[in-house]
């Protein structure tokens, strides 16, 4: 990606209106348009009691506008292959728990009319009951770092640390030892490919590229390429759980990819209390959560994968004042994690030092 300086900021804005959530249930259209003034939809309106924004545990109540001169047979509401109903003349309630997906929720109301069926639908925002928890952390100890590295991904595998840097011309798969921040072995991505997130699975590292649309993938004893996936849209951040692949795209959205065939299997809708968590940058797995760091802040967030939730975060404002400050350097970007010792590594683009850190939280 372009420096912070240069790099495109865009958001994504999240409409309340009758759209389907993306990697979520596509709710069918409205078919009324093209219906003789006999064939129309019975479902007048559809809304959210209580606004369109609600929390985890809350029940939504979901009313219904009926047309008297088209009765339905029966009404039915789905919300993500969820089925509730038949409704009551008016609405019905839909409960949420604490295991419930935050982020856009599509509403349909399907009404059965003899053969025919004729939808309407809503969107709910949920969002996480609670606010983060903000979790304290201690620096351990620094290592070097190589300020020419443009860090985009990291992680920590059989005692060394693995890399991917970006820069068009520049970007590298790299293996370095933490002790002294050498390159211990390389591989360099084509001119025209800027290198983003990494990750390990299995015998294999597999590294994104910004905007070619191409997932590059490597022996992971050799560094030597050994294939190619392709996909739409940005690449930024990349981690694994040993099952499948995340990855992030610099929107408030993971993607979970299956790491064979790089198909989408599902996407998660990341949400703290205030709202959607955009620019997720760096992956990485820690104990059963993401982490990952906010493009252009000194923020990290811990991410619930079941449910997209934020559930905590970090502040690390401390490690950009112990970093020497040059021309070249810039934003916190780089997460990884020694699952043996519990060791947790940070770092930033062009930084000079890695950080090894201590939470409170295990």
């Amino acid at each position: 990606m372009p420096r912070a300086t240069t790099r495109n900021m865009f958001a994504l804005a999240v409409a309340f209106s009758l759209a389907a959530c993306a990697g979520r249930t596509a709710p069918a259209t409205d078919q009324s348009a093209t219906r003789t003034s006999e064939d129309k939809n019975p479902v007048v309106s559809i809304s959210s009691t209580g606004g369109h924004t609600r929390h985890q545990g809350d029940s939504i109540f979901i009313s219904i506008g009926i047309d008297p001169d088209h009765p339905a047979d029966s009404i039915i509401l789905y919300t993500d292959n969820r089925r509730f109903g038949p409704i009551h003349s008016t609405g019905d309630t839909i409960p949420t728990s604490m295991h419930t997906p935050v982020g856009p929720m599509t509403i349909r109301a399907t009404a059965y009319a003899g053969a025919k069926e004729y939808h309407r639908t809503t969107t709910v925002i949920l969002l996480p009951a609670v606010t983060p928890t903000r979790i304290d952390f201690t620096v351990k100890r620094s290592y070097p770092h190589d300020t020419e590295s443009y860090t985009q991904g990291l992680f920590w595998h059989n005692g060394t640390l693995y890399e991917g840097t970006g820069l068009y011309g520049r970007s590298v798969l790299a293996q370095v030892n933490l002790a002294d921040g050498q390159t211990i072995r390389h591989s360099e991505l084509e001119e025209d490919q800027f290198g983003e997130g990494i990750a390990l699975f299995g015998n294999s590292i597999y590294q994104l590229t910004w905007q070619n649309g191409e997932c590059l993938v490597y022996d992971a004893g050799t560094l030597a390429q050994t294939g190619r996936f392709d996909y739409t849209g940005e690449g930024w951040g990349l981690t694994s759980d040993g099952t499948q692949l995340y990855m992030s795209d610099g929107s408030e959205r993971i993607t979970v990819r299956d790491p064979k065939t790089f198909a989408v299997r599902q996407t998660i809708e990341v949400y703290d209390s205030e709202g959607p968590v955009r620019q997720l940058n760096e992956l990485e797995w820690i104990n059963g959560s993401i982490w990952a760091n906010v493009y252009l802040t000194n923020r990290i967030v811990v991410i619930d994968p079941a449910t997209g939730a934020v559930t905590a975060d970090l502040d690390c404002t401390a490690l950009v004042k112990m970093i020497d400050q040059t021309p070249s350097t810039d934003v916190l970007n780089g997460i990884a994690y020694d699952s043996l010792t519990g060791r947790i590594f940070l770092t930033g683009k062009n930084w000079n030092k890695l950080f090894e850190i201590e939470t409170d939280i295990k």
